[in-house]
C-alpha cells in the first residue's frame, strides 16, 4: 500500500468513525484559513519572536498548491487574509514541510512538484515579512526523471536544510537526500547522494541532525526475508560515514519497520519502530522497540533493542520527542488495543535504554471509543503535552474525528481532566493536528470539516496557555 493510499484511507477514517461528545462543549477555533476547497496538512514552526509561521497544501485554484501564514501568541493573523502563495502553478504541488532557519529571520519551505510531469522536489526560502528569498515559485531539489516522494526535512544547523526522500531513478524505491545551504545552492550531487541505493525497496525514511551539519538517517527495508530496520550517517559534504548498506538497527528475528530517529545530543541517535518479532506470521500485532547508536553507528543498547512497550495486542503509530535535548533520553506516545479499543500511552526512555515510567507504558487516555495518530511536545517547564484524534462517543452514528490533549509532569502525572481536555469538539471531523510551543502558550492547528462539506476543509487553530507550574 503506498502512502497516498495510506493518507487517503486516514482521511476517510475520520469520515466514518464516532463523533464523540459533540454539541456538549463547543470549541469556536480560530478560523485560520477559510478559502473555497481543501486546505490539507498543516505544518507549524516558530518564528523566534512570540510568533509561528504555518504552511498547508492549498486546493483553492482547483489543482494544489503551496500556502503560507504568520500568527502571534495572541492569536492574530499577521499576513493577508487566508494566506499568502508559495507556489500555485497549473500542477500540483502538496506535502509542504516548514523549517526554521538558524538565524530567525524566516523560514525554509519544501513540497512535492509535478510542474515536469513526474513528482519532484522543490524549495523556497520566506523573510519574516512572508516574501519569497528564492527564485519565484522555488528552486528544485531534485528534478530526476523518475518520481521523488516522502520527503522529510530538517535544519542542517547552518541556516540550510537537510531534505531525504524515496527515489524512483534506478526502478525501484531507493533512498536519496540533498542539502541546500541559506542561498538556495545545493552543496552536495545534483539530484541528491544516495542514503542507501541497493537491491529491492527502501521505505519511511526519517532523519535527525548529526550535530555537525549532517544527518543521521533511519529507514525499513523488505528485500531481505524480513523486514528490517537501517541507519546511515552522511556528513556535512555528503559522504556516507557508515558501511555502504547502512547499519543494522536490530538483531531480533522476526520483522521491523516504520523507524523514527531522532538526535541523542551527542552526534548519536534514538531509534523507535513497530516490530513484529512476536508475530511473525500475520504482520497485525506490533510491539515497540528501540535503540541507540552512537557517532561511529554502535549499537548501545541490546542488539536486539529494549522493549518500549511488548505488551499483548497491538502498539502503532510511535511518535518522539526529545528529553532535555537528547541527553536525558526521549519520550515516546503510541496509539494501543490492549483494552480492545485503541488508546493512548506513553513511556520516557532515560539515556541508558531504561523504561521510568510504568512498565508497557503510561495510560494518556483510555476513553470509549478510538484514540488515534498521537503526536507530543515538551512544554517548557519539563513536562510533555500529547495530542491526537479522537473517536470517543455513540457507537452507531457517522463518525467524526475530535482533537484531545493531556499534559503530564516529568513523572508521568497527567495536569489535565481525566482521558484529556478537548481541543476541538466541532461538527465535521478533524485531521492532522500539528502543534508548537510559543513560550507558556501552546499552538495547535489542524485541517477541519465544520463547513459541512467533505471538499470543503478549512485549516483552524487554537491557543491555550500552559500552566508554567509542574508538580515536582
Amino acid at each position: 500500500m503506498n502512502r497516498k493510499t495510506i493518507r487517503t484511507l486516514l482521511w476517510l477514517a475520520t469520515m466514518f468513525i464516532l463523533p464523540g461528545e459533540r454539541g456538549a462543549t463547543q470549541h469556536s477555533n480560530l478560523p485560520f484559513c477559510t478559502a473555497p476547497n481543501e486546505q490539507l496538512f498543516p505544518d507549524i514552526v516558530s518564528d523566534g519572536y512570540q510568533g509561528a509561521i504555518i504552511t498547508w497544501m492549498d486546493a483553492r485554484n482547483g489543482n494544489r498548491d503551496v500556502f503560507i501564514q504568520k500568527i502571534d501568541a495572541k492569536g492574530k493573523i499577521l499576513w493577508k487574509e487566508n494566506g499568502i502563495p508559495i507556489c500555485q502553478l497549473p500542477s500540483s504541488q502538496g506535502w509542504p514541510i516548514i523549517i526554521p532557519t538558524s538565524n530567525n529571520d524566516g523560514a525554509i519551505i519544501v513540497w512535492r512538484d509535478s510542474r515536469n510531469g513526474n513528482p519532484d522536489l522543490y524549495a523556497q526560502r520566506i523573510d519574516m515579512n512572508g516574501a519569497a528569498l528564492w527564485q519565484k515559485n522555488g528552486i528544485p531539489i531534485c528534478q530526476n526523471l523518475a518520481s521523488q516522494d516522502d520527503p522529510k526535512a530538517i535544519a542542517d544547523g547552518e541556516d540550510g536544510v537537510i531534505v531525504v526522500w524515496e527515489d524512483w531513478r534506478n526502478n525501484r524505491q531507493d533512498l536519496f537526500a540533498q542539502r541546500l545551504n541559506g542561498k538556495g545552492e545545493t552543496i552536495w550531487s545534483k539530484d541528491g547522494v544516495a542514503v542507501y541505493d541497493g537491491e529491492g525497496d527502501q521505505y519511511d525514511p526519517s532523519l535527525t541532525t548529526d550535530q555537525t551539519g549532517g544527518a543521521i538517517f533511519a529507514w525499513w527495508d523488505i528485500s531481505t526475508p524480513e523486514w528490517t530496520v537501517f541507519s546511515q550517517r552522511i556528513s556535512s559534504d555528503g559522504k556516507q560515514l557508515w558501511s555502504e548498506q547502512g547499519v543494522t538497527v536490530c538483531e531480533a528475528n522476526g520483522n521491523q519497520g516504520g523507524p523514527l530517529v531522532i538526535s541523542d545530543g551527542s552526534s548519536g541517535a534514538f531509534i523507535v519502530w513497530s516490530d513484529y518479532r512476536n508475530d511473525p506470521a500475520i504482520f497485525t500485532t506490533a510491539d515497540l522497540y528501540a535503540q541507540r547508536l552512537n557517532a561511529n553507528g554502535q549499537r548501545l543498547w541490546n542488539p536486539a533493542g529494549i522493549a518500549i512497550c511488548n505488551q499483548t495486542k497491538n502498539q502503532q503509530q510511535p511518535f518522539i520527542a526529545h528529553v532535555n535535548h537528547g541527553i536525558d533520553g526521549i519520550v515516546v506516545t503510541w496509539w494501543d488495543d490492549r483494552d480492545i479499543f485503541s488508546d493512548i500511552y506513553a513511556q520516557w526512555i532515560n539515556s541508558d535504554g531504561e523504561p521510568m515510567w510504568e512498565k508497557n507504558g503510561l495510560p494518556i487516555c483510555t476513553a470509549e471509543g478510538e484514540q488515534r495518530q498521537p503526536k507530543l511536545i515538551r512544554d517548557r517547564s519539563n513536562g510533555t503535552i500529547i495530542y491526537w484524534l479522537d473517536y470517543r462517543g455513540d457507537y452507531g452514528n457517522k463518525a467524526t474525528s475530535a482533537i484531545y490533549a493531556q499534559r503530564i509532569d516529568k513523572n508521568g502525572r497527567s495536569l489535565w481532566p481525566l482521558n484529556g481536555r478537548p481541543i476541538c469538539l466541532a461538527e465535521g471531523g478533524q485531521m492532522t493536528p500539528d502543534a508548537i510551543m510559543i513560550d507558556n502558550t501552546l499552538l495547535i492547528a489542524w485541517s477541519d470539516g465544520r463547513n459541512g462539506n467533505s471538499y470543503d476543509i478549512d485549516i483552524y487553530a487554537d491557543l491555550i496557555l500552559v500552566d508554567p507550574k509542574i508538580r515536582e
